[in-house]
C-alpha cells in the first residue's frame, strides 16, 4: 500500500526522504521540474483525491493564492450546483453551454481553455467578454486570472515523456532546499 499524504503538512514531514530519493534518481528529479505531484506518485506515494489540488495550487502559487483558489472553486459550484475545474476547457465550455451562456452549436467552438502563462504575467482570457452573462463568470475569471499566474504543471503525458527521455529538456540537475512553514522569530540580535 502506497504512503498516503493527506494535507501540505504530510508532504512537507516526507519532504526530506523524497529528496533525497529524487536525488538518487535523476532522471525523475528533472521530471518533478515539471510536475512535482507526479514525480511523488511515481515515487509510491499517494495524494488524498480530495486534497491533492489544494496540494498542487499551495506548490505552484503558495499558500495565500492556494486558498483563494479553494474559495472560488467553492463559490463556482455553489452558483452552479455542481463541480467544475475551472482549469479545464472543455469542462468550462459544457457549464458555458449549459447555463446557456454559450450557444449549443456544432458550429466554431469559443476558446475556453483557461489564459496561458507567459513571461510578464498571463495572456487576455479568451471568456472576458462573457463577463456580464451569468454571476459565474467573475469568480470564475478570478479563478483563471489567479491560477495563470505562473506556469500549470506539466500534464501526464507530457511528464511520462521527460521521465522516460523520450522529451528532453535543457535541465541536467534539478536543486532544492527545504523552508520551515512557520520559521521561527529572529531573536539573535546582530
Amino acid at each position: 500500500m502506497a504512503d498516503q499524504i493527506n494535507t501540505f503538512s504530510d508532504l512537507q514531514a516526507r519532504a526530506g526522504v523524497i529528496l533525497a530519493r529524487l536525488n538518487a534518481a535523476p532522471a525523475v528529479a528533472i521530471a518533478a521540474a515539471t510536475n512535482p505531484l507526479l514525480a511523488v506518485e511515481h515515487l509510491g506515494y499517494q495524494f488524498n483525491p480530495d486534497t491533492r489540488t489544494g496540494i498542487g495550487d499551495r506548490i505552484r502559487l503558495g499558500p495565500t493564492a492556494a486558498e483563494k483558489l479553494a474559495d472560488l472553486r467553492t463559490t463556482i459550484a455553489r452558483l452552479v450546483d455542481r463541480q467544475v475545474d475551472p482549469d479545464d476547457g472543455p469542462a468550462v465550455r459544457r457549464l458555458l453551454t449549459d447555463l446557456g451562456v454559450l450557444p449549443c452549436s456544432d458550429g466554431d467552438e469559443p476558446d475556453t481553455d483557461p489564459p496561458r502563462w507567459q513571461p510578464g504575467g498571463a495572456g487576455p482570457d479568451p471568456l472576458e467578454p462573457l463577463r456580464d452573462r451569468h454571476p459565474v463568470l467573475d469568480p470564475l475569471l478570478e479563478y483563471r486570472r489567479i491560477s495563470a499566474r505562473r506556469p500549470r504543471f506539466a500534464p501526464p503525458r507530457a511528464f511520462a515523456a521527460i521521465l522516460s527521455g523520450a522529451v528532453t529538456t535543457p535541465l541536467t540537475a534539478v536543486t532544492g532546499r527545504l523552508q520551515s512553514p512557520d520559521p521561527e522569530p529572529d531573536t539573535h540580535p546582530r
